[in-house]
């Protein structure tokens, strides 16, 4: 049987180095401020395993704006163009040996996608800030902009790698929130969870990961392909 394997990005993939905010949180402030003098809007907002109309919708409300979908269009293009220009002042690294790792999924036969609130530009701009651009097909995967809830966004995915995989394919997620948790057990996936410190790994525990890595290699594709 073919094996569909779906990544998370941000914190599964895509990590930067020093304090936050990082990238994309920085971006979405500067989006706020710039379309309605709202700053810091991201304060004490959780960004990971968020999708991008979600925390947009969350940060219209904060700033008493209407949540409608012209109003999120049009932060989140606000966002990228913060977000284009971010990336040129800090980028984001792999986190471990992503291009191995997705490698040796495809020379088993894996047909490996990505599953990931960004919107497609988003992922594409962060991918390609860290040296991922064509390490991932983008058009294998589920994005924030095909629907704003996680797991629908990963029954996207699945539906467009099943094209390549074929019916009936086993999916595995690999996810760092217990976000991807649920939203892989929604679509009766396995997951693999991926924690880069002590709190993600409670986190994933406690949702319910089948197992955990702490980082993108060989002991991460040895659990995908159980």
């Amino acid at each position: 049987m073919r094996c569909i394997v779906l990544f998370d990005l941000d914190g599964t993939v895509l990590t930067f180095d020093g304090a936050g905010p990082g990238p994309g949180r920085r971006s979405l402030d500067r989006a706020m401020a710039d379309l309605y003098a709202f700053e810091h809007a991201t304060d004490g907002v959780r960004v990971a395993g968020g999708t991008d109309r979600g925390l947009a919708r969350t940060l219209l409300r904060r700033a008493g704006i209407p949540d409608d979908a012209g109003a999120i269009d049009r932060l989140l293009a606000t966002y990228l163009v913060h977000l284009e220009s971010s990336l040129r002042e800090r980028r984001y690294r792999p986190i471990g040996d992503v291009i191995g790792a997705v490698a040796t999924l495809l020379k088993h036969g894996a047909v490996v996608g990505v599953a990931t609130g960004n919107v497609r530009i988003g992922a594409r701009l962060k991918l390609e800030s860290a040296g991922l651009g064509s390490t991932f097909e983008l058009d294998r995967g589920g994005f924030g902009c095909d629907a704003e809830p996680r797991a629908e966004i990963v029954r996207t995915a699945v539906e467009r790698c099943s094209a390549f995989a074929g019916a009936g394919a086993k999916v595995v997620v690999v996810g760092d929130t217990d976000h991807d948790v649920r939203a892989a057990r929604a679509v009766g996936a396995r997951v693999v969870g991926l924690a880069v410190n002590a709190e993600r790994r409670a986190e994933l525990e406690s949702a319910g990961a089948d197992a955990i890595v702490d980082t993108c290699g060989e002991a991460l594709v040895c659990e995908v392909l159980r």
